[in-house]
């Protein structure tokens, strides 16, 4: 939380213990949604009640679209449904079904209930899409013109639908039976000439996404174009919405955290003020997987029991091998993973980058190799322990390679998300392979290095 907003939580404490909601809600509703967002989360929830229960709609419902998923569950446990229906009107209905989408189903019907019918319609089909597709993000609210209007006439229909839509910067064009022809950007409308007719303004070449495509691709090609919005059409072609770059930047966020969290094998749902059951629950079934996996670890280990007891200065080394091995694993993941979130990496190229990641390890694995293989002929005076390390780290790095770039790959070849506790296995290949290569080398070179 910032500085300003920690004092102004400070003082909007100190105003509701005096009872004074009414100044409480005059300084909230002079700071941007997002900050008043963060400090109404922030306060205890009888006080968070209090103040939504004394504000007025639009504020609450400007607020309210602000506050994490998690949050506004919590607000909406808190309210009255006529209230929370009231809010929910008043929401952009893309934020809106995506609220009742977090709710249990009876929670759903109650509040749904309660809304306008024309409100609770729109969002029950926008709730009908996938949560992570283009119609799951896409708002209905935006202007569409339709073929054989005027400049003339768009403005005066924009004048009158601006207040209500989600962006006009760019205004999309229809024919008679609602599929998208066209798009028109505002700058192009206010200097055409007021007679003129869209269709000799508009650019027909759209660019747009299906109703079912992958919230990831929608932000990747709005990326890629530049666009501050992209129409979201059905089979027929036929517009049934928008989706703007706002949306768009919650995604990316949204993503690049799920990623993260799925590299260490954690659900997107754990945050730090989780309760300490919820993130044992999360955590524990990877970290005994992780278990698992590292048994494999020690069972090379064990199985090279004499080597090690005949020279017990290999056990020093070994963890260089296997740590070095394991952050170039996770450095070529890392790499690998982006690539393939930011649509880099397509099925044809696999092979090559997979072989050119090895290529890295194995460069890379040889250099620091020739540094950690001097330190071990400083300090045992034998050549060819340096010889061993050598070999091990080069091999090893070259694995981590291999693992690195071609584990994300094959996950995306089965239709499972690339960063799927990726890490973990990663880890995995670089001790085992780190151990046995480091070990093996050292019981075939045994009668050099004694």
């Amino acid at each position: 939380m910032q500085e300003r907003n920690r004092i102004l939580l400070i003082a909007a404490g100190n105003l509701l213990k005096k009872d004074d909601i009414k100044k409480v809600i005059t300084l909230l509703e002079k700071l941007h949604p997002a900050d008043a967002a963060e400090i109404v989360s922030s306060l205890p929830e009888e006080d968070q009640k209090r103040v939504f229960e004394s504000w007025d709609i639009p504020h609450a419902a400007d607020t309210l679209q602000e506050m994490d998923e998690s949050e506004q569950l919590d607000i909406v446990e808190l309210l009255s449904t006529p209230l929370v229906a009231d809010i929910m009107e008043d929401m952009a209905a893309d934020d809106a079904a995506d609220l009742l989408g977090g709710l249990s189903k009876h929670d759903q019907e109650r509040i749904l209930a309660a809304m306008e019918r024309k409100d609770a319609l729109e969002a029950m089909r926008l709730m009908a899409h996938k949560a992570d597709t283009a119609g799951g993000i896409m708002t209905p609210e935006f202007v569409a013109l339709t073929k054989g209007m005027t400049a003339q006439d768009s403005i005066e229909l924009l004048r009158e639908k601006a207040p209500t839509a989600e962006t006009i910067y760019y205004v999309f064009v229809v024919n008679k039976d609602n599929q998208l022809i066209g798009v028109i950007s505002l700058r192009d409308l206010i200097i055409a000439k007021p007679t003129q007719r869209v269709e000799k303004i508009m650019n027909p070449n759209v660019i747009f996404v299906d109703v079912d495509t992958d919230q990831e691709e929608v932000a990747s090609i709005m990326s890629r174009y530049d666009l501050l919005a992209l129409p979201v059409v059905d089979q027929e072609h036929h517009l049934l919405g928008i989706v703007t770059i706002d949306d768009v930047v919650d995604v990316i966020e949204e993503e690049a955290s799920e990623d993260i969290y799925l590299l260490g094998g954690v659900r997107r749902e754990e945050r730090l003020d989780s309760p300490a059951f919820e993130s044992i629950r999360n955590r524990l079934p990877w970290m005994t997987f992780n278990l698992l996996t590292a048994f494999l670890a020690a069972a090379v280990v064990l199985s090279f029991q004499s080597t090690i007891g005949k020279l017990v200065v290999l056990a020093g080394f070994m963890p260089i091998v296997a740590g070095m091995g394991g952050n170039m694993g996770t450095q070529t993941l890392t790499v690998t993973t982006r690539g393939i979130a930011l649509g880099q990496l397509e099925f044809r190229e696999g092979m090559r980058v997979i072989a050119r990641q090895i290529g890295i390890g194995v460069i890379i694995g040889a250099f620091t190799g020739i540094l950690a293989g001097l330190v071990a002929y400083f300090y045992d005076q034998n050549p060819y322990l340096g010889l061993v390390l050598f070999l091990a780290m080069t091999i090893n790095m070259g694995i981590a390679g291999l693992a690195g770039a071609g584990i994300p790959i094959v996950l995306r070849l089965l239709r499972q998300d690339p960063a799927l506790g990726s890490g973990v296995i990663v880890t995995t290949f670089t001790d085992v392979f780190g151990f046995l290569t480091f070990l093996g080398l050292a019981t075939l070179l045994m009668r050099f290095l004694i």
